[in-house]
């Protein structure tokens, strides 16, 4: 941002108790001064509305602010003098611009500041049908349209107005996109994406996983996230949250099932949603083969009715499986939770007759068995597909089989949907 000192745009609207320095205006266009000027002599009266912004007095007629903006239109009903202060992210710089709009300016936009005036657009509440949103809106679309650099300009441009440059325009999601989707960028080289905080990060990601018709980009986004930066399973969760396997492509399904960075819940996903994606497929195979062949037996429609079934039993499962995933989590959390609170009161020592209550014991066949006070253990409820029906249980797994507890689970999931021989002939 410029210093105050470089901002000429306003150099003689400030109260004399006000610090300012006046730089000349540029004799291309006429300041906001020479616009405010104007209208006093156009009306035959004075400023009588003072807007104070980063310490920068702004003196105005309320008749031209009211009528762009809603937002002054209320705070403006009971006084005169209004500071405009956080968590209203705008600058003194960008109000400049605000009020020159407010007075039939017209606001020089670049790729650099284009993003700042459609925030405070919205912010102020200038969204009427020729409103500086309106107009800012159609200049962002031929600035980010245009060519690489320009949008991501852009993109820098929205960072340090997170979450606002969101929440009000969704302008960071729209700037990956034309940068991805326009202009070829990979998302390895969204570097500013990196660099986002965790909270904006999310705001982001949940606004393009309800934008988006294809996840594949938001998948491999934050996936690149998550190298960059170290997460608890609850956090990982809240940003995976947002993808919908539903709408990722087969070899990004496949690469989530195998990607130790994603949330649990997000892999448990997308497994069912690719033995669904298989389901489907081979009803499709089968149908085309029988209408290449002229006709459809009585087994054909009981297969493929009983395969829609199915599915549909199948899609109910993914949901349940996903809610009891989602209270393990938070039974799991509780114990943690427990367990620091007795370690905080003893000293960093759990007794060892307070322990075994949190402990799991093995017994034959790998399943887990109460301990002496309390133990842990989760079954997935019985779900039937076809005829037959399953259950998982994650005691169950063959416990020769090297690896982690996550990758043990994953296995007994890809086992549970596995498809049978009968189905498979």
């Amino acid at each position: 941002m410029r210093g105050l000192n470089q901002l000429g745009s306003v150099e003689t609207i400030y109260e004399e108790e006000c610090e300012f320095s006046s730089p000349s205006p540029s004799p291309s266009s006429p300041s906001l001064h020479h616009r405010v000027k104007a209208w006093s002599l156009k009306i035959g009266r004075e400023t009588d509305v003072l807007i104070r912004v980063q310490g920068i007095c702004f003196r105005l007629h309320k008749d031209r602010v009211v009528s762009q903006s809603s937002y002054l239109k209320r705070r403006l009903t009971e006084t005169s003098d209004l500071t405009l202060s956080p968590p209203l992210n705008i600058t003194a710089e960008t109000f400049a611009a605000v009020a020159q709009f407010c007075y039939n300016g017209k606001v020089q936009m670049t790729a650099a500041n284009v993003a700042v005036i459609r925030t405070a657009g919205e912010l102020l509440g200038m969204t009427a049908g020729d409103g500086l949103s309106h107009v800012a809106e159609t200049r962002f679309l031929e600035v980010v349209g245009t060519n690489q650099v320009q949008a991501s300009t852009v993109l820098r441009s929205c960072m340090p107005l997170l979450p606002e440059a969101e929440t009000t325009a969704c302008l960071v999601s729209r700037s990956i996109e034309a940068l991805v989707s326009v202009h070829g960028v990979t998302v390895s080289g969204l570097n500013e994406v990196k660099e986002m905080q965790p909270r904006d990060f999310e705001i982001v990601a949940e606004s393009m996983g309800r934008r988006f018709e294809n996840h594949d980009v938001l998948y491999k986004m934050v996936d690149m996230y998550m190298k960059e930066n170290k997460f608890e399973e609850e956090e990982r969760n809240g940003i995976c949250n947002w993808i919908d396997c539903r709408k990722l492509s087969s070899v990004r399904l496949v690469e989530c099932v195998q990607n130790p960075r994603m949330s649990l819940r997000l892999v448990v996903r997308a497994v069912v949603v690719e033995h669904l994606n298989t389901r489907h497929s081979m009803a499709l195979v089968a149908l085309d083969s029988n209408m290449r062949r002229g006709s459809m037996t009585l087994g054909d429609f009981l297969y493929l009715d009983a395969a829609r079934r199915g599915t549909a039993r199948l899609r109910e499962s993914m949901h349940s499986t996903d809610a009891r995933i989602g209270r393990l989590e938070d039974e799991v959390r509780c114990l943690n939770k427990t367990l620091r609170e007795c370690e905080d009161n003893d000293g960093g020592v759990v007794e060892p007759e307070r322990s075994a209550s949190f402990h799991f014991v093995a017994a034959e066949n790998g399943r887990v068995k109460k301990g002496e006070r309390c133990s842990s253990r989760f079954v997935l409820d019985e779900h039937r597909v076809r005829t037959s029906s399953f259950s998982l249980d994650v005691g169950s797994v063959n416990p020769n089989i090297s690896g982690t507890f996550r990758q043990r689970f994953i296995i007994g999931l890809k086992n549970v949907f596995r498809l049978p021989n009968s189905a498979s002939a």
